[in-house]
């Protein structure tokens, strides 16, 4: 049985990781404790949120497919709520019916389970060099080997590929050419119950992106807890500002939004995602090279969300197989 390396345990991988299970022997590293990558959660105390994603829709029918199994295997659920679309000159339910759905109790649930079809997993392992002479062999930052493998998917966003990639790949200079945008995302729990008449909303004309009573979601403990994300424009221009500059920033900007002083903050957590979501929504799949059995996804690949994730790491798995045969 072929045996198969994925660096970066985000969707794109864990999608590679189902359509190949069944032929190979697949080893999936991660420089977190976790499996997840945009999936990701955080704890602070008794106090939880979805610091990622916020939810998974699905625009394409193959992806709806995906979510309906998923959500037999009660994997997911319906996330019944209607956001807001909040600008300059408006304040109120957004136009859209988009049905959105969540793993419970937290978005990585619906990774930790996919990880379990993995032959192993290596956790907080940073792979930083690799080397391909007939297989592939990796190095992780304490310098330990893993390998030989015959096919390897990559999966981590573009800046940290780079690295990653042979000397003689022709890929580089495509993947050089992609960015990522940041987001600085603020996250805050209250001792009682932010009074606004709305549980999420898209914000426009702002510093801020989007807000979400993240209790609002199925399964999530009841403490009222927000994930208050930044604009990308407005992360990028501040993407090395102080911290306590940041968070001053965004809490002023919440409360403005809120139109409402907010309650007794009870905790609070300011996260930056350097390689948020990627500038450009490229199309490709994934990219490939056949001649050392490489392959690179992640949403960055496709298009920022769960769902071009998901159909990167579908791609890639394809592209491996197809070198295999």
């Amino acid at each position: 049985m072929k045996k198969i390396a994925i660096i970066g345990a985000g969707v794109a991988g864990l999608t590679a990781l189902q359509r190949l299970k069944d032929q190979a022997e697949v080893t999936v590293f991660d420089k977190a404790r976790g499996p997840g990558g945009r999936l990701s959660s955080k704890r602070v105390g008794e106090d939880s949120w979805d610091m990622g994603a916020q939810f998974i829709r699905a625009h394409s029918l193959e992806f709806r497919h995906a979510l309906e199994h998923w959500q037999n295997e009660d994997l997911i659920q319906e996330w019944q709520v209607n956001p807001w679309l909040i600008t300059s000159d408006h304040r109120g339910p957004s136009p859209d019916n988009t049905r959105r759905y969540v793993p419970a109790p937290r978005m990585t649930a619906l990774s930790r389970q996919l990880i379990g079809a993995a032959h192993h997993f290596e956790a907080s392992c940073r792979i930083v060099r690799t080397r391909y002479d007939g297989a592939w062999t990796l190095w992780d930052e304490n310098d330990r080997a893993f390998g030989p493998f015959d096919g390897l998917i990559i999966n981590v966003p573009p800046e940290q590929a780079l690295p990653l990639l042979p000397p003689a790949t022709a890929l580089a200079d495509t993947v050089g050419s992609l960015d990522m945008l940041p987001c600085w995302t603020l996250l805050m729990s209250f001792t009682s119950a932010l009074d606004v008449p709305f549980d999420a909303a898209f914000v426009r004309d702002s510093k801020l992106g989007w807000v979400a009573r993240n209790n609002s979601k199925p399964g999530r403990e009841n403490t009222d807890a927000w994930v208050i994300q930044a604009s990308h424009a407005w992360s990028a221009l501040h993407k090395d500002a102080p911290r306590d500059q940041i968070q001053n920033a965004m809490i002023a900007s919440f409360t403005e939004l809120c139109s409402t002083p907010l309650p007794e903050v009870r905790s609070q957590w300011l996260h930056r995602w350097l390689f948020a979501v990627p500038a450009q929504s490229p199309g490709l799949g994934s990219l490939s090279d056949p001649e050392c059995r490489l392959v690179l996804a992640g949403d960055w690949c496709q298009h920022g969300s769960v769902e071009g994730a998901w159909i990167s790491g579908n791609h890639a798995a394809q592209q491996l197989l197809e070198m295999f045969a």
